[in-house]
């Protein structure tokens, strides 16, 4: 369990010190299945006042960022957002069905297809006990967008 926490840590803080958007989360998560994957002996179980903890400072970390300026602006994009999100879920779900049509869907399909931040998916698939699953298809979704963003933007501009 050290040795894992510890390649997470490393591989995290050396993904960020290099500026790779998600560098922490996306590092620390490769460098633990890499201990995970070295071990062969099946998967880690961290002690849960351990997954406990590192889920509440996730959620602290996302909460202080809810400022006054932030729910004033709420107002302004609210009924963007919904209407994104709303999108955005149906989309996933859609998804999630023709992934499960066609057998290809893991478990916990539904928060893999589903809309949201990798650290907050992740979270919310390893509570369920998918962690492994939902952060595999968010990580690539992360990453097809960081490295698909710069065109992205061009091809908007236009």
């Amino acid at each position: 369990m050290l040795a894992a926490l510890v390649a997470g840590a490393v591989t995290g803080l050396s993904l960020e010190r290099l500026h790779v958007p998600g560098g922490l989360i996306i590092g620390s998560m490769v460098g633990a299945a890499a201990v995970t994957l070295v071990r062969g002996e099946g998967e880690l179980i961290l002690p849960q006042p351990l997954v406990s903890a590192a889920f509440i400072v996730l959620g602290c970390a996302i909460g202080v960022t809810v400022t006054r300026q932030v729910v004033g602006q709420f107002r302004q994009i609210a009924v963007g957002a919904l209407l994104s999100a709303v999108a955005f879920i149906l989309f996933g779900l859609a998804v999630a069905v023709a992934l499960r049509w066609v057998g290809l869907a893991p478990d916990g399909v539904v928060l893999a297809t589903s809309p949201g931040a990798l650290s907050v998916m992740s979270a919310a698939g390893a509570e369920q006990g998918v962690g492994a699953q939902v952060a595999v298809f968010h990580t690539v979704r992360v990453v097809l967008v960081i490295l698909s963003l710069p065109l992205l933007i061009r091809v908007a501009e236009v």
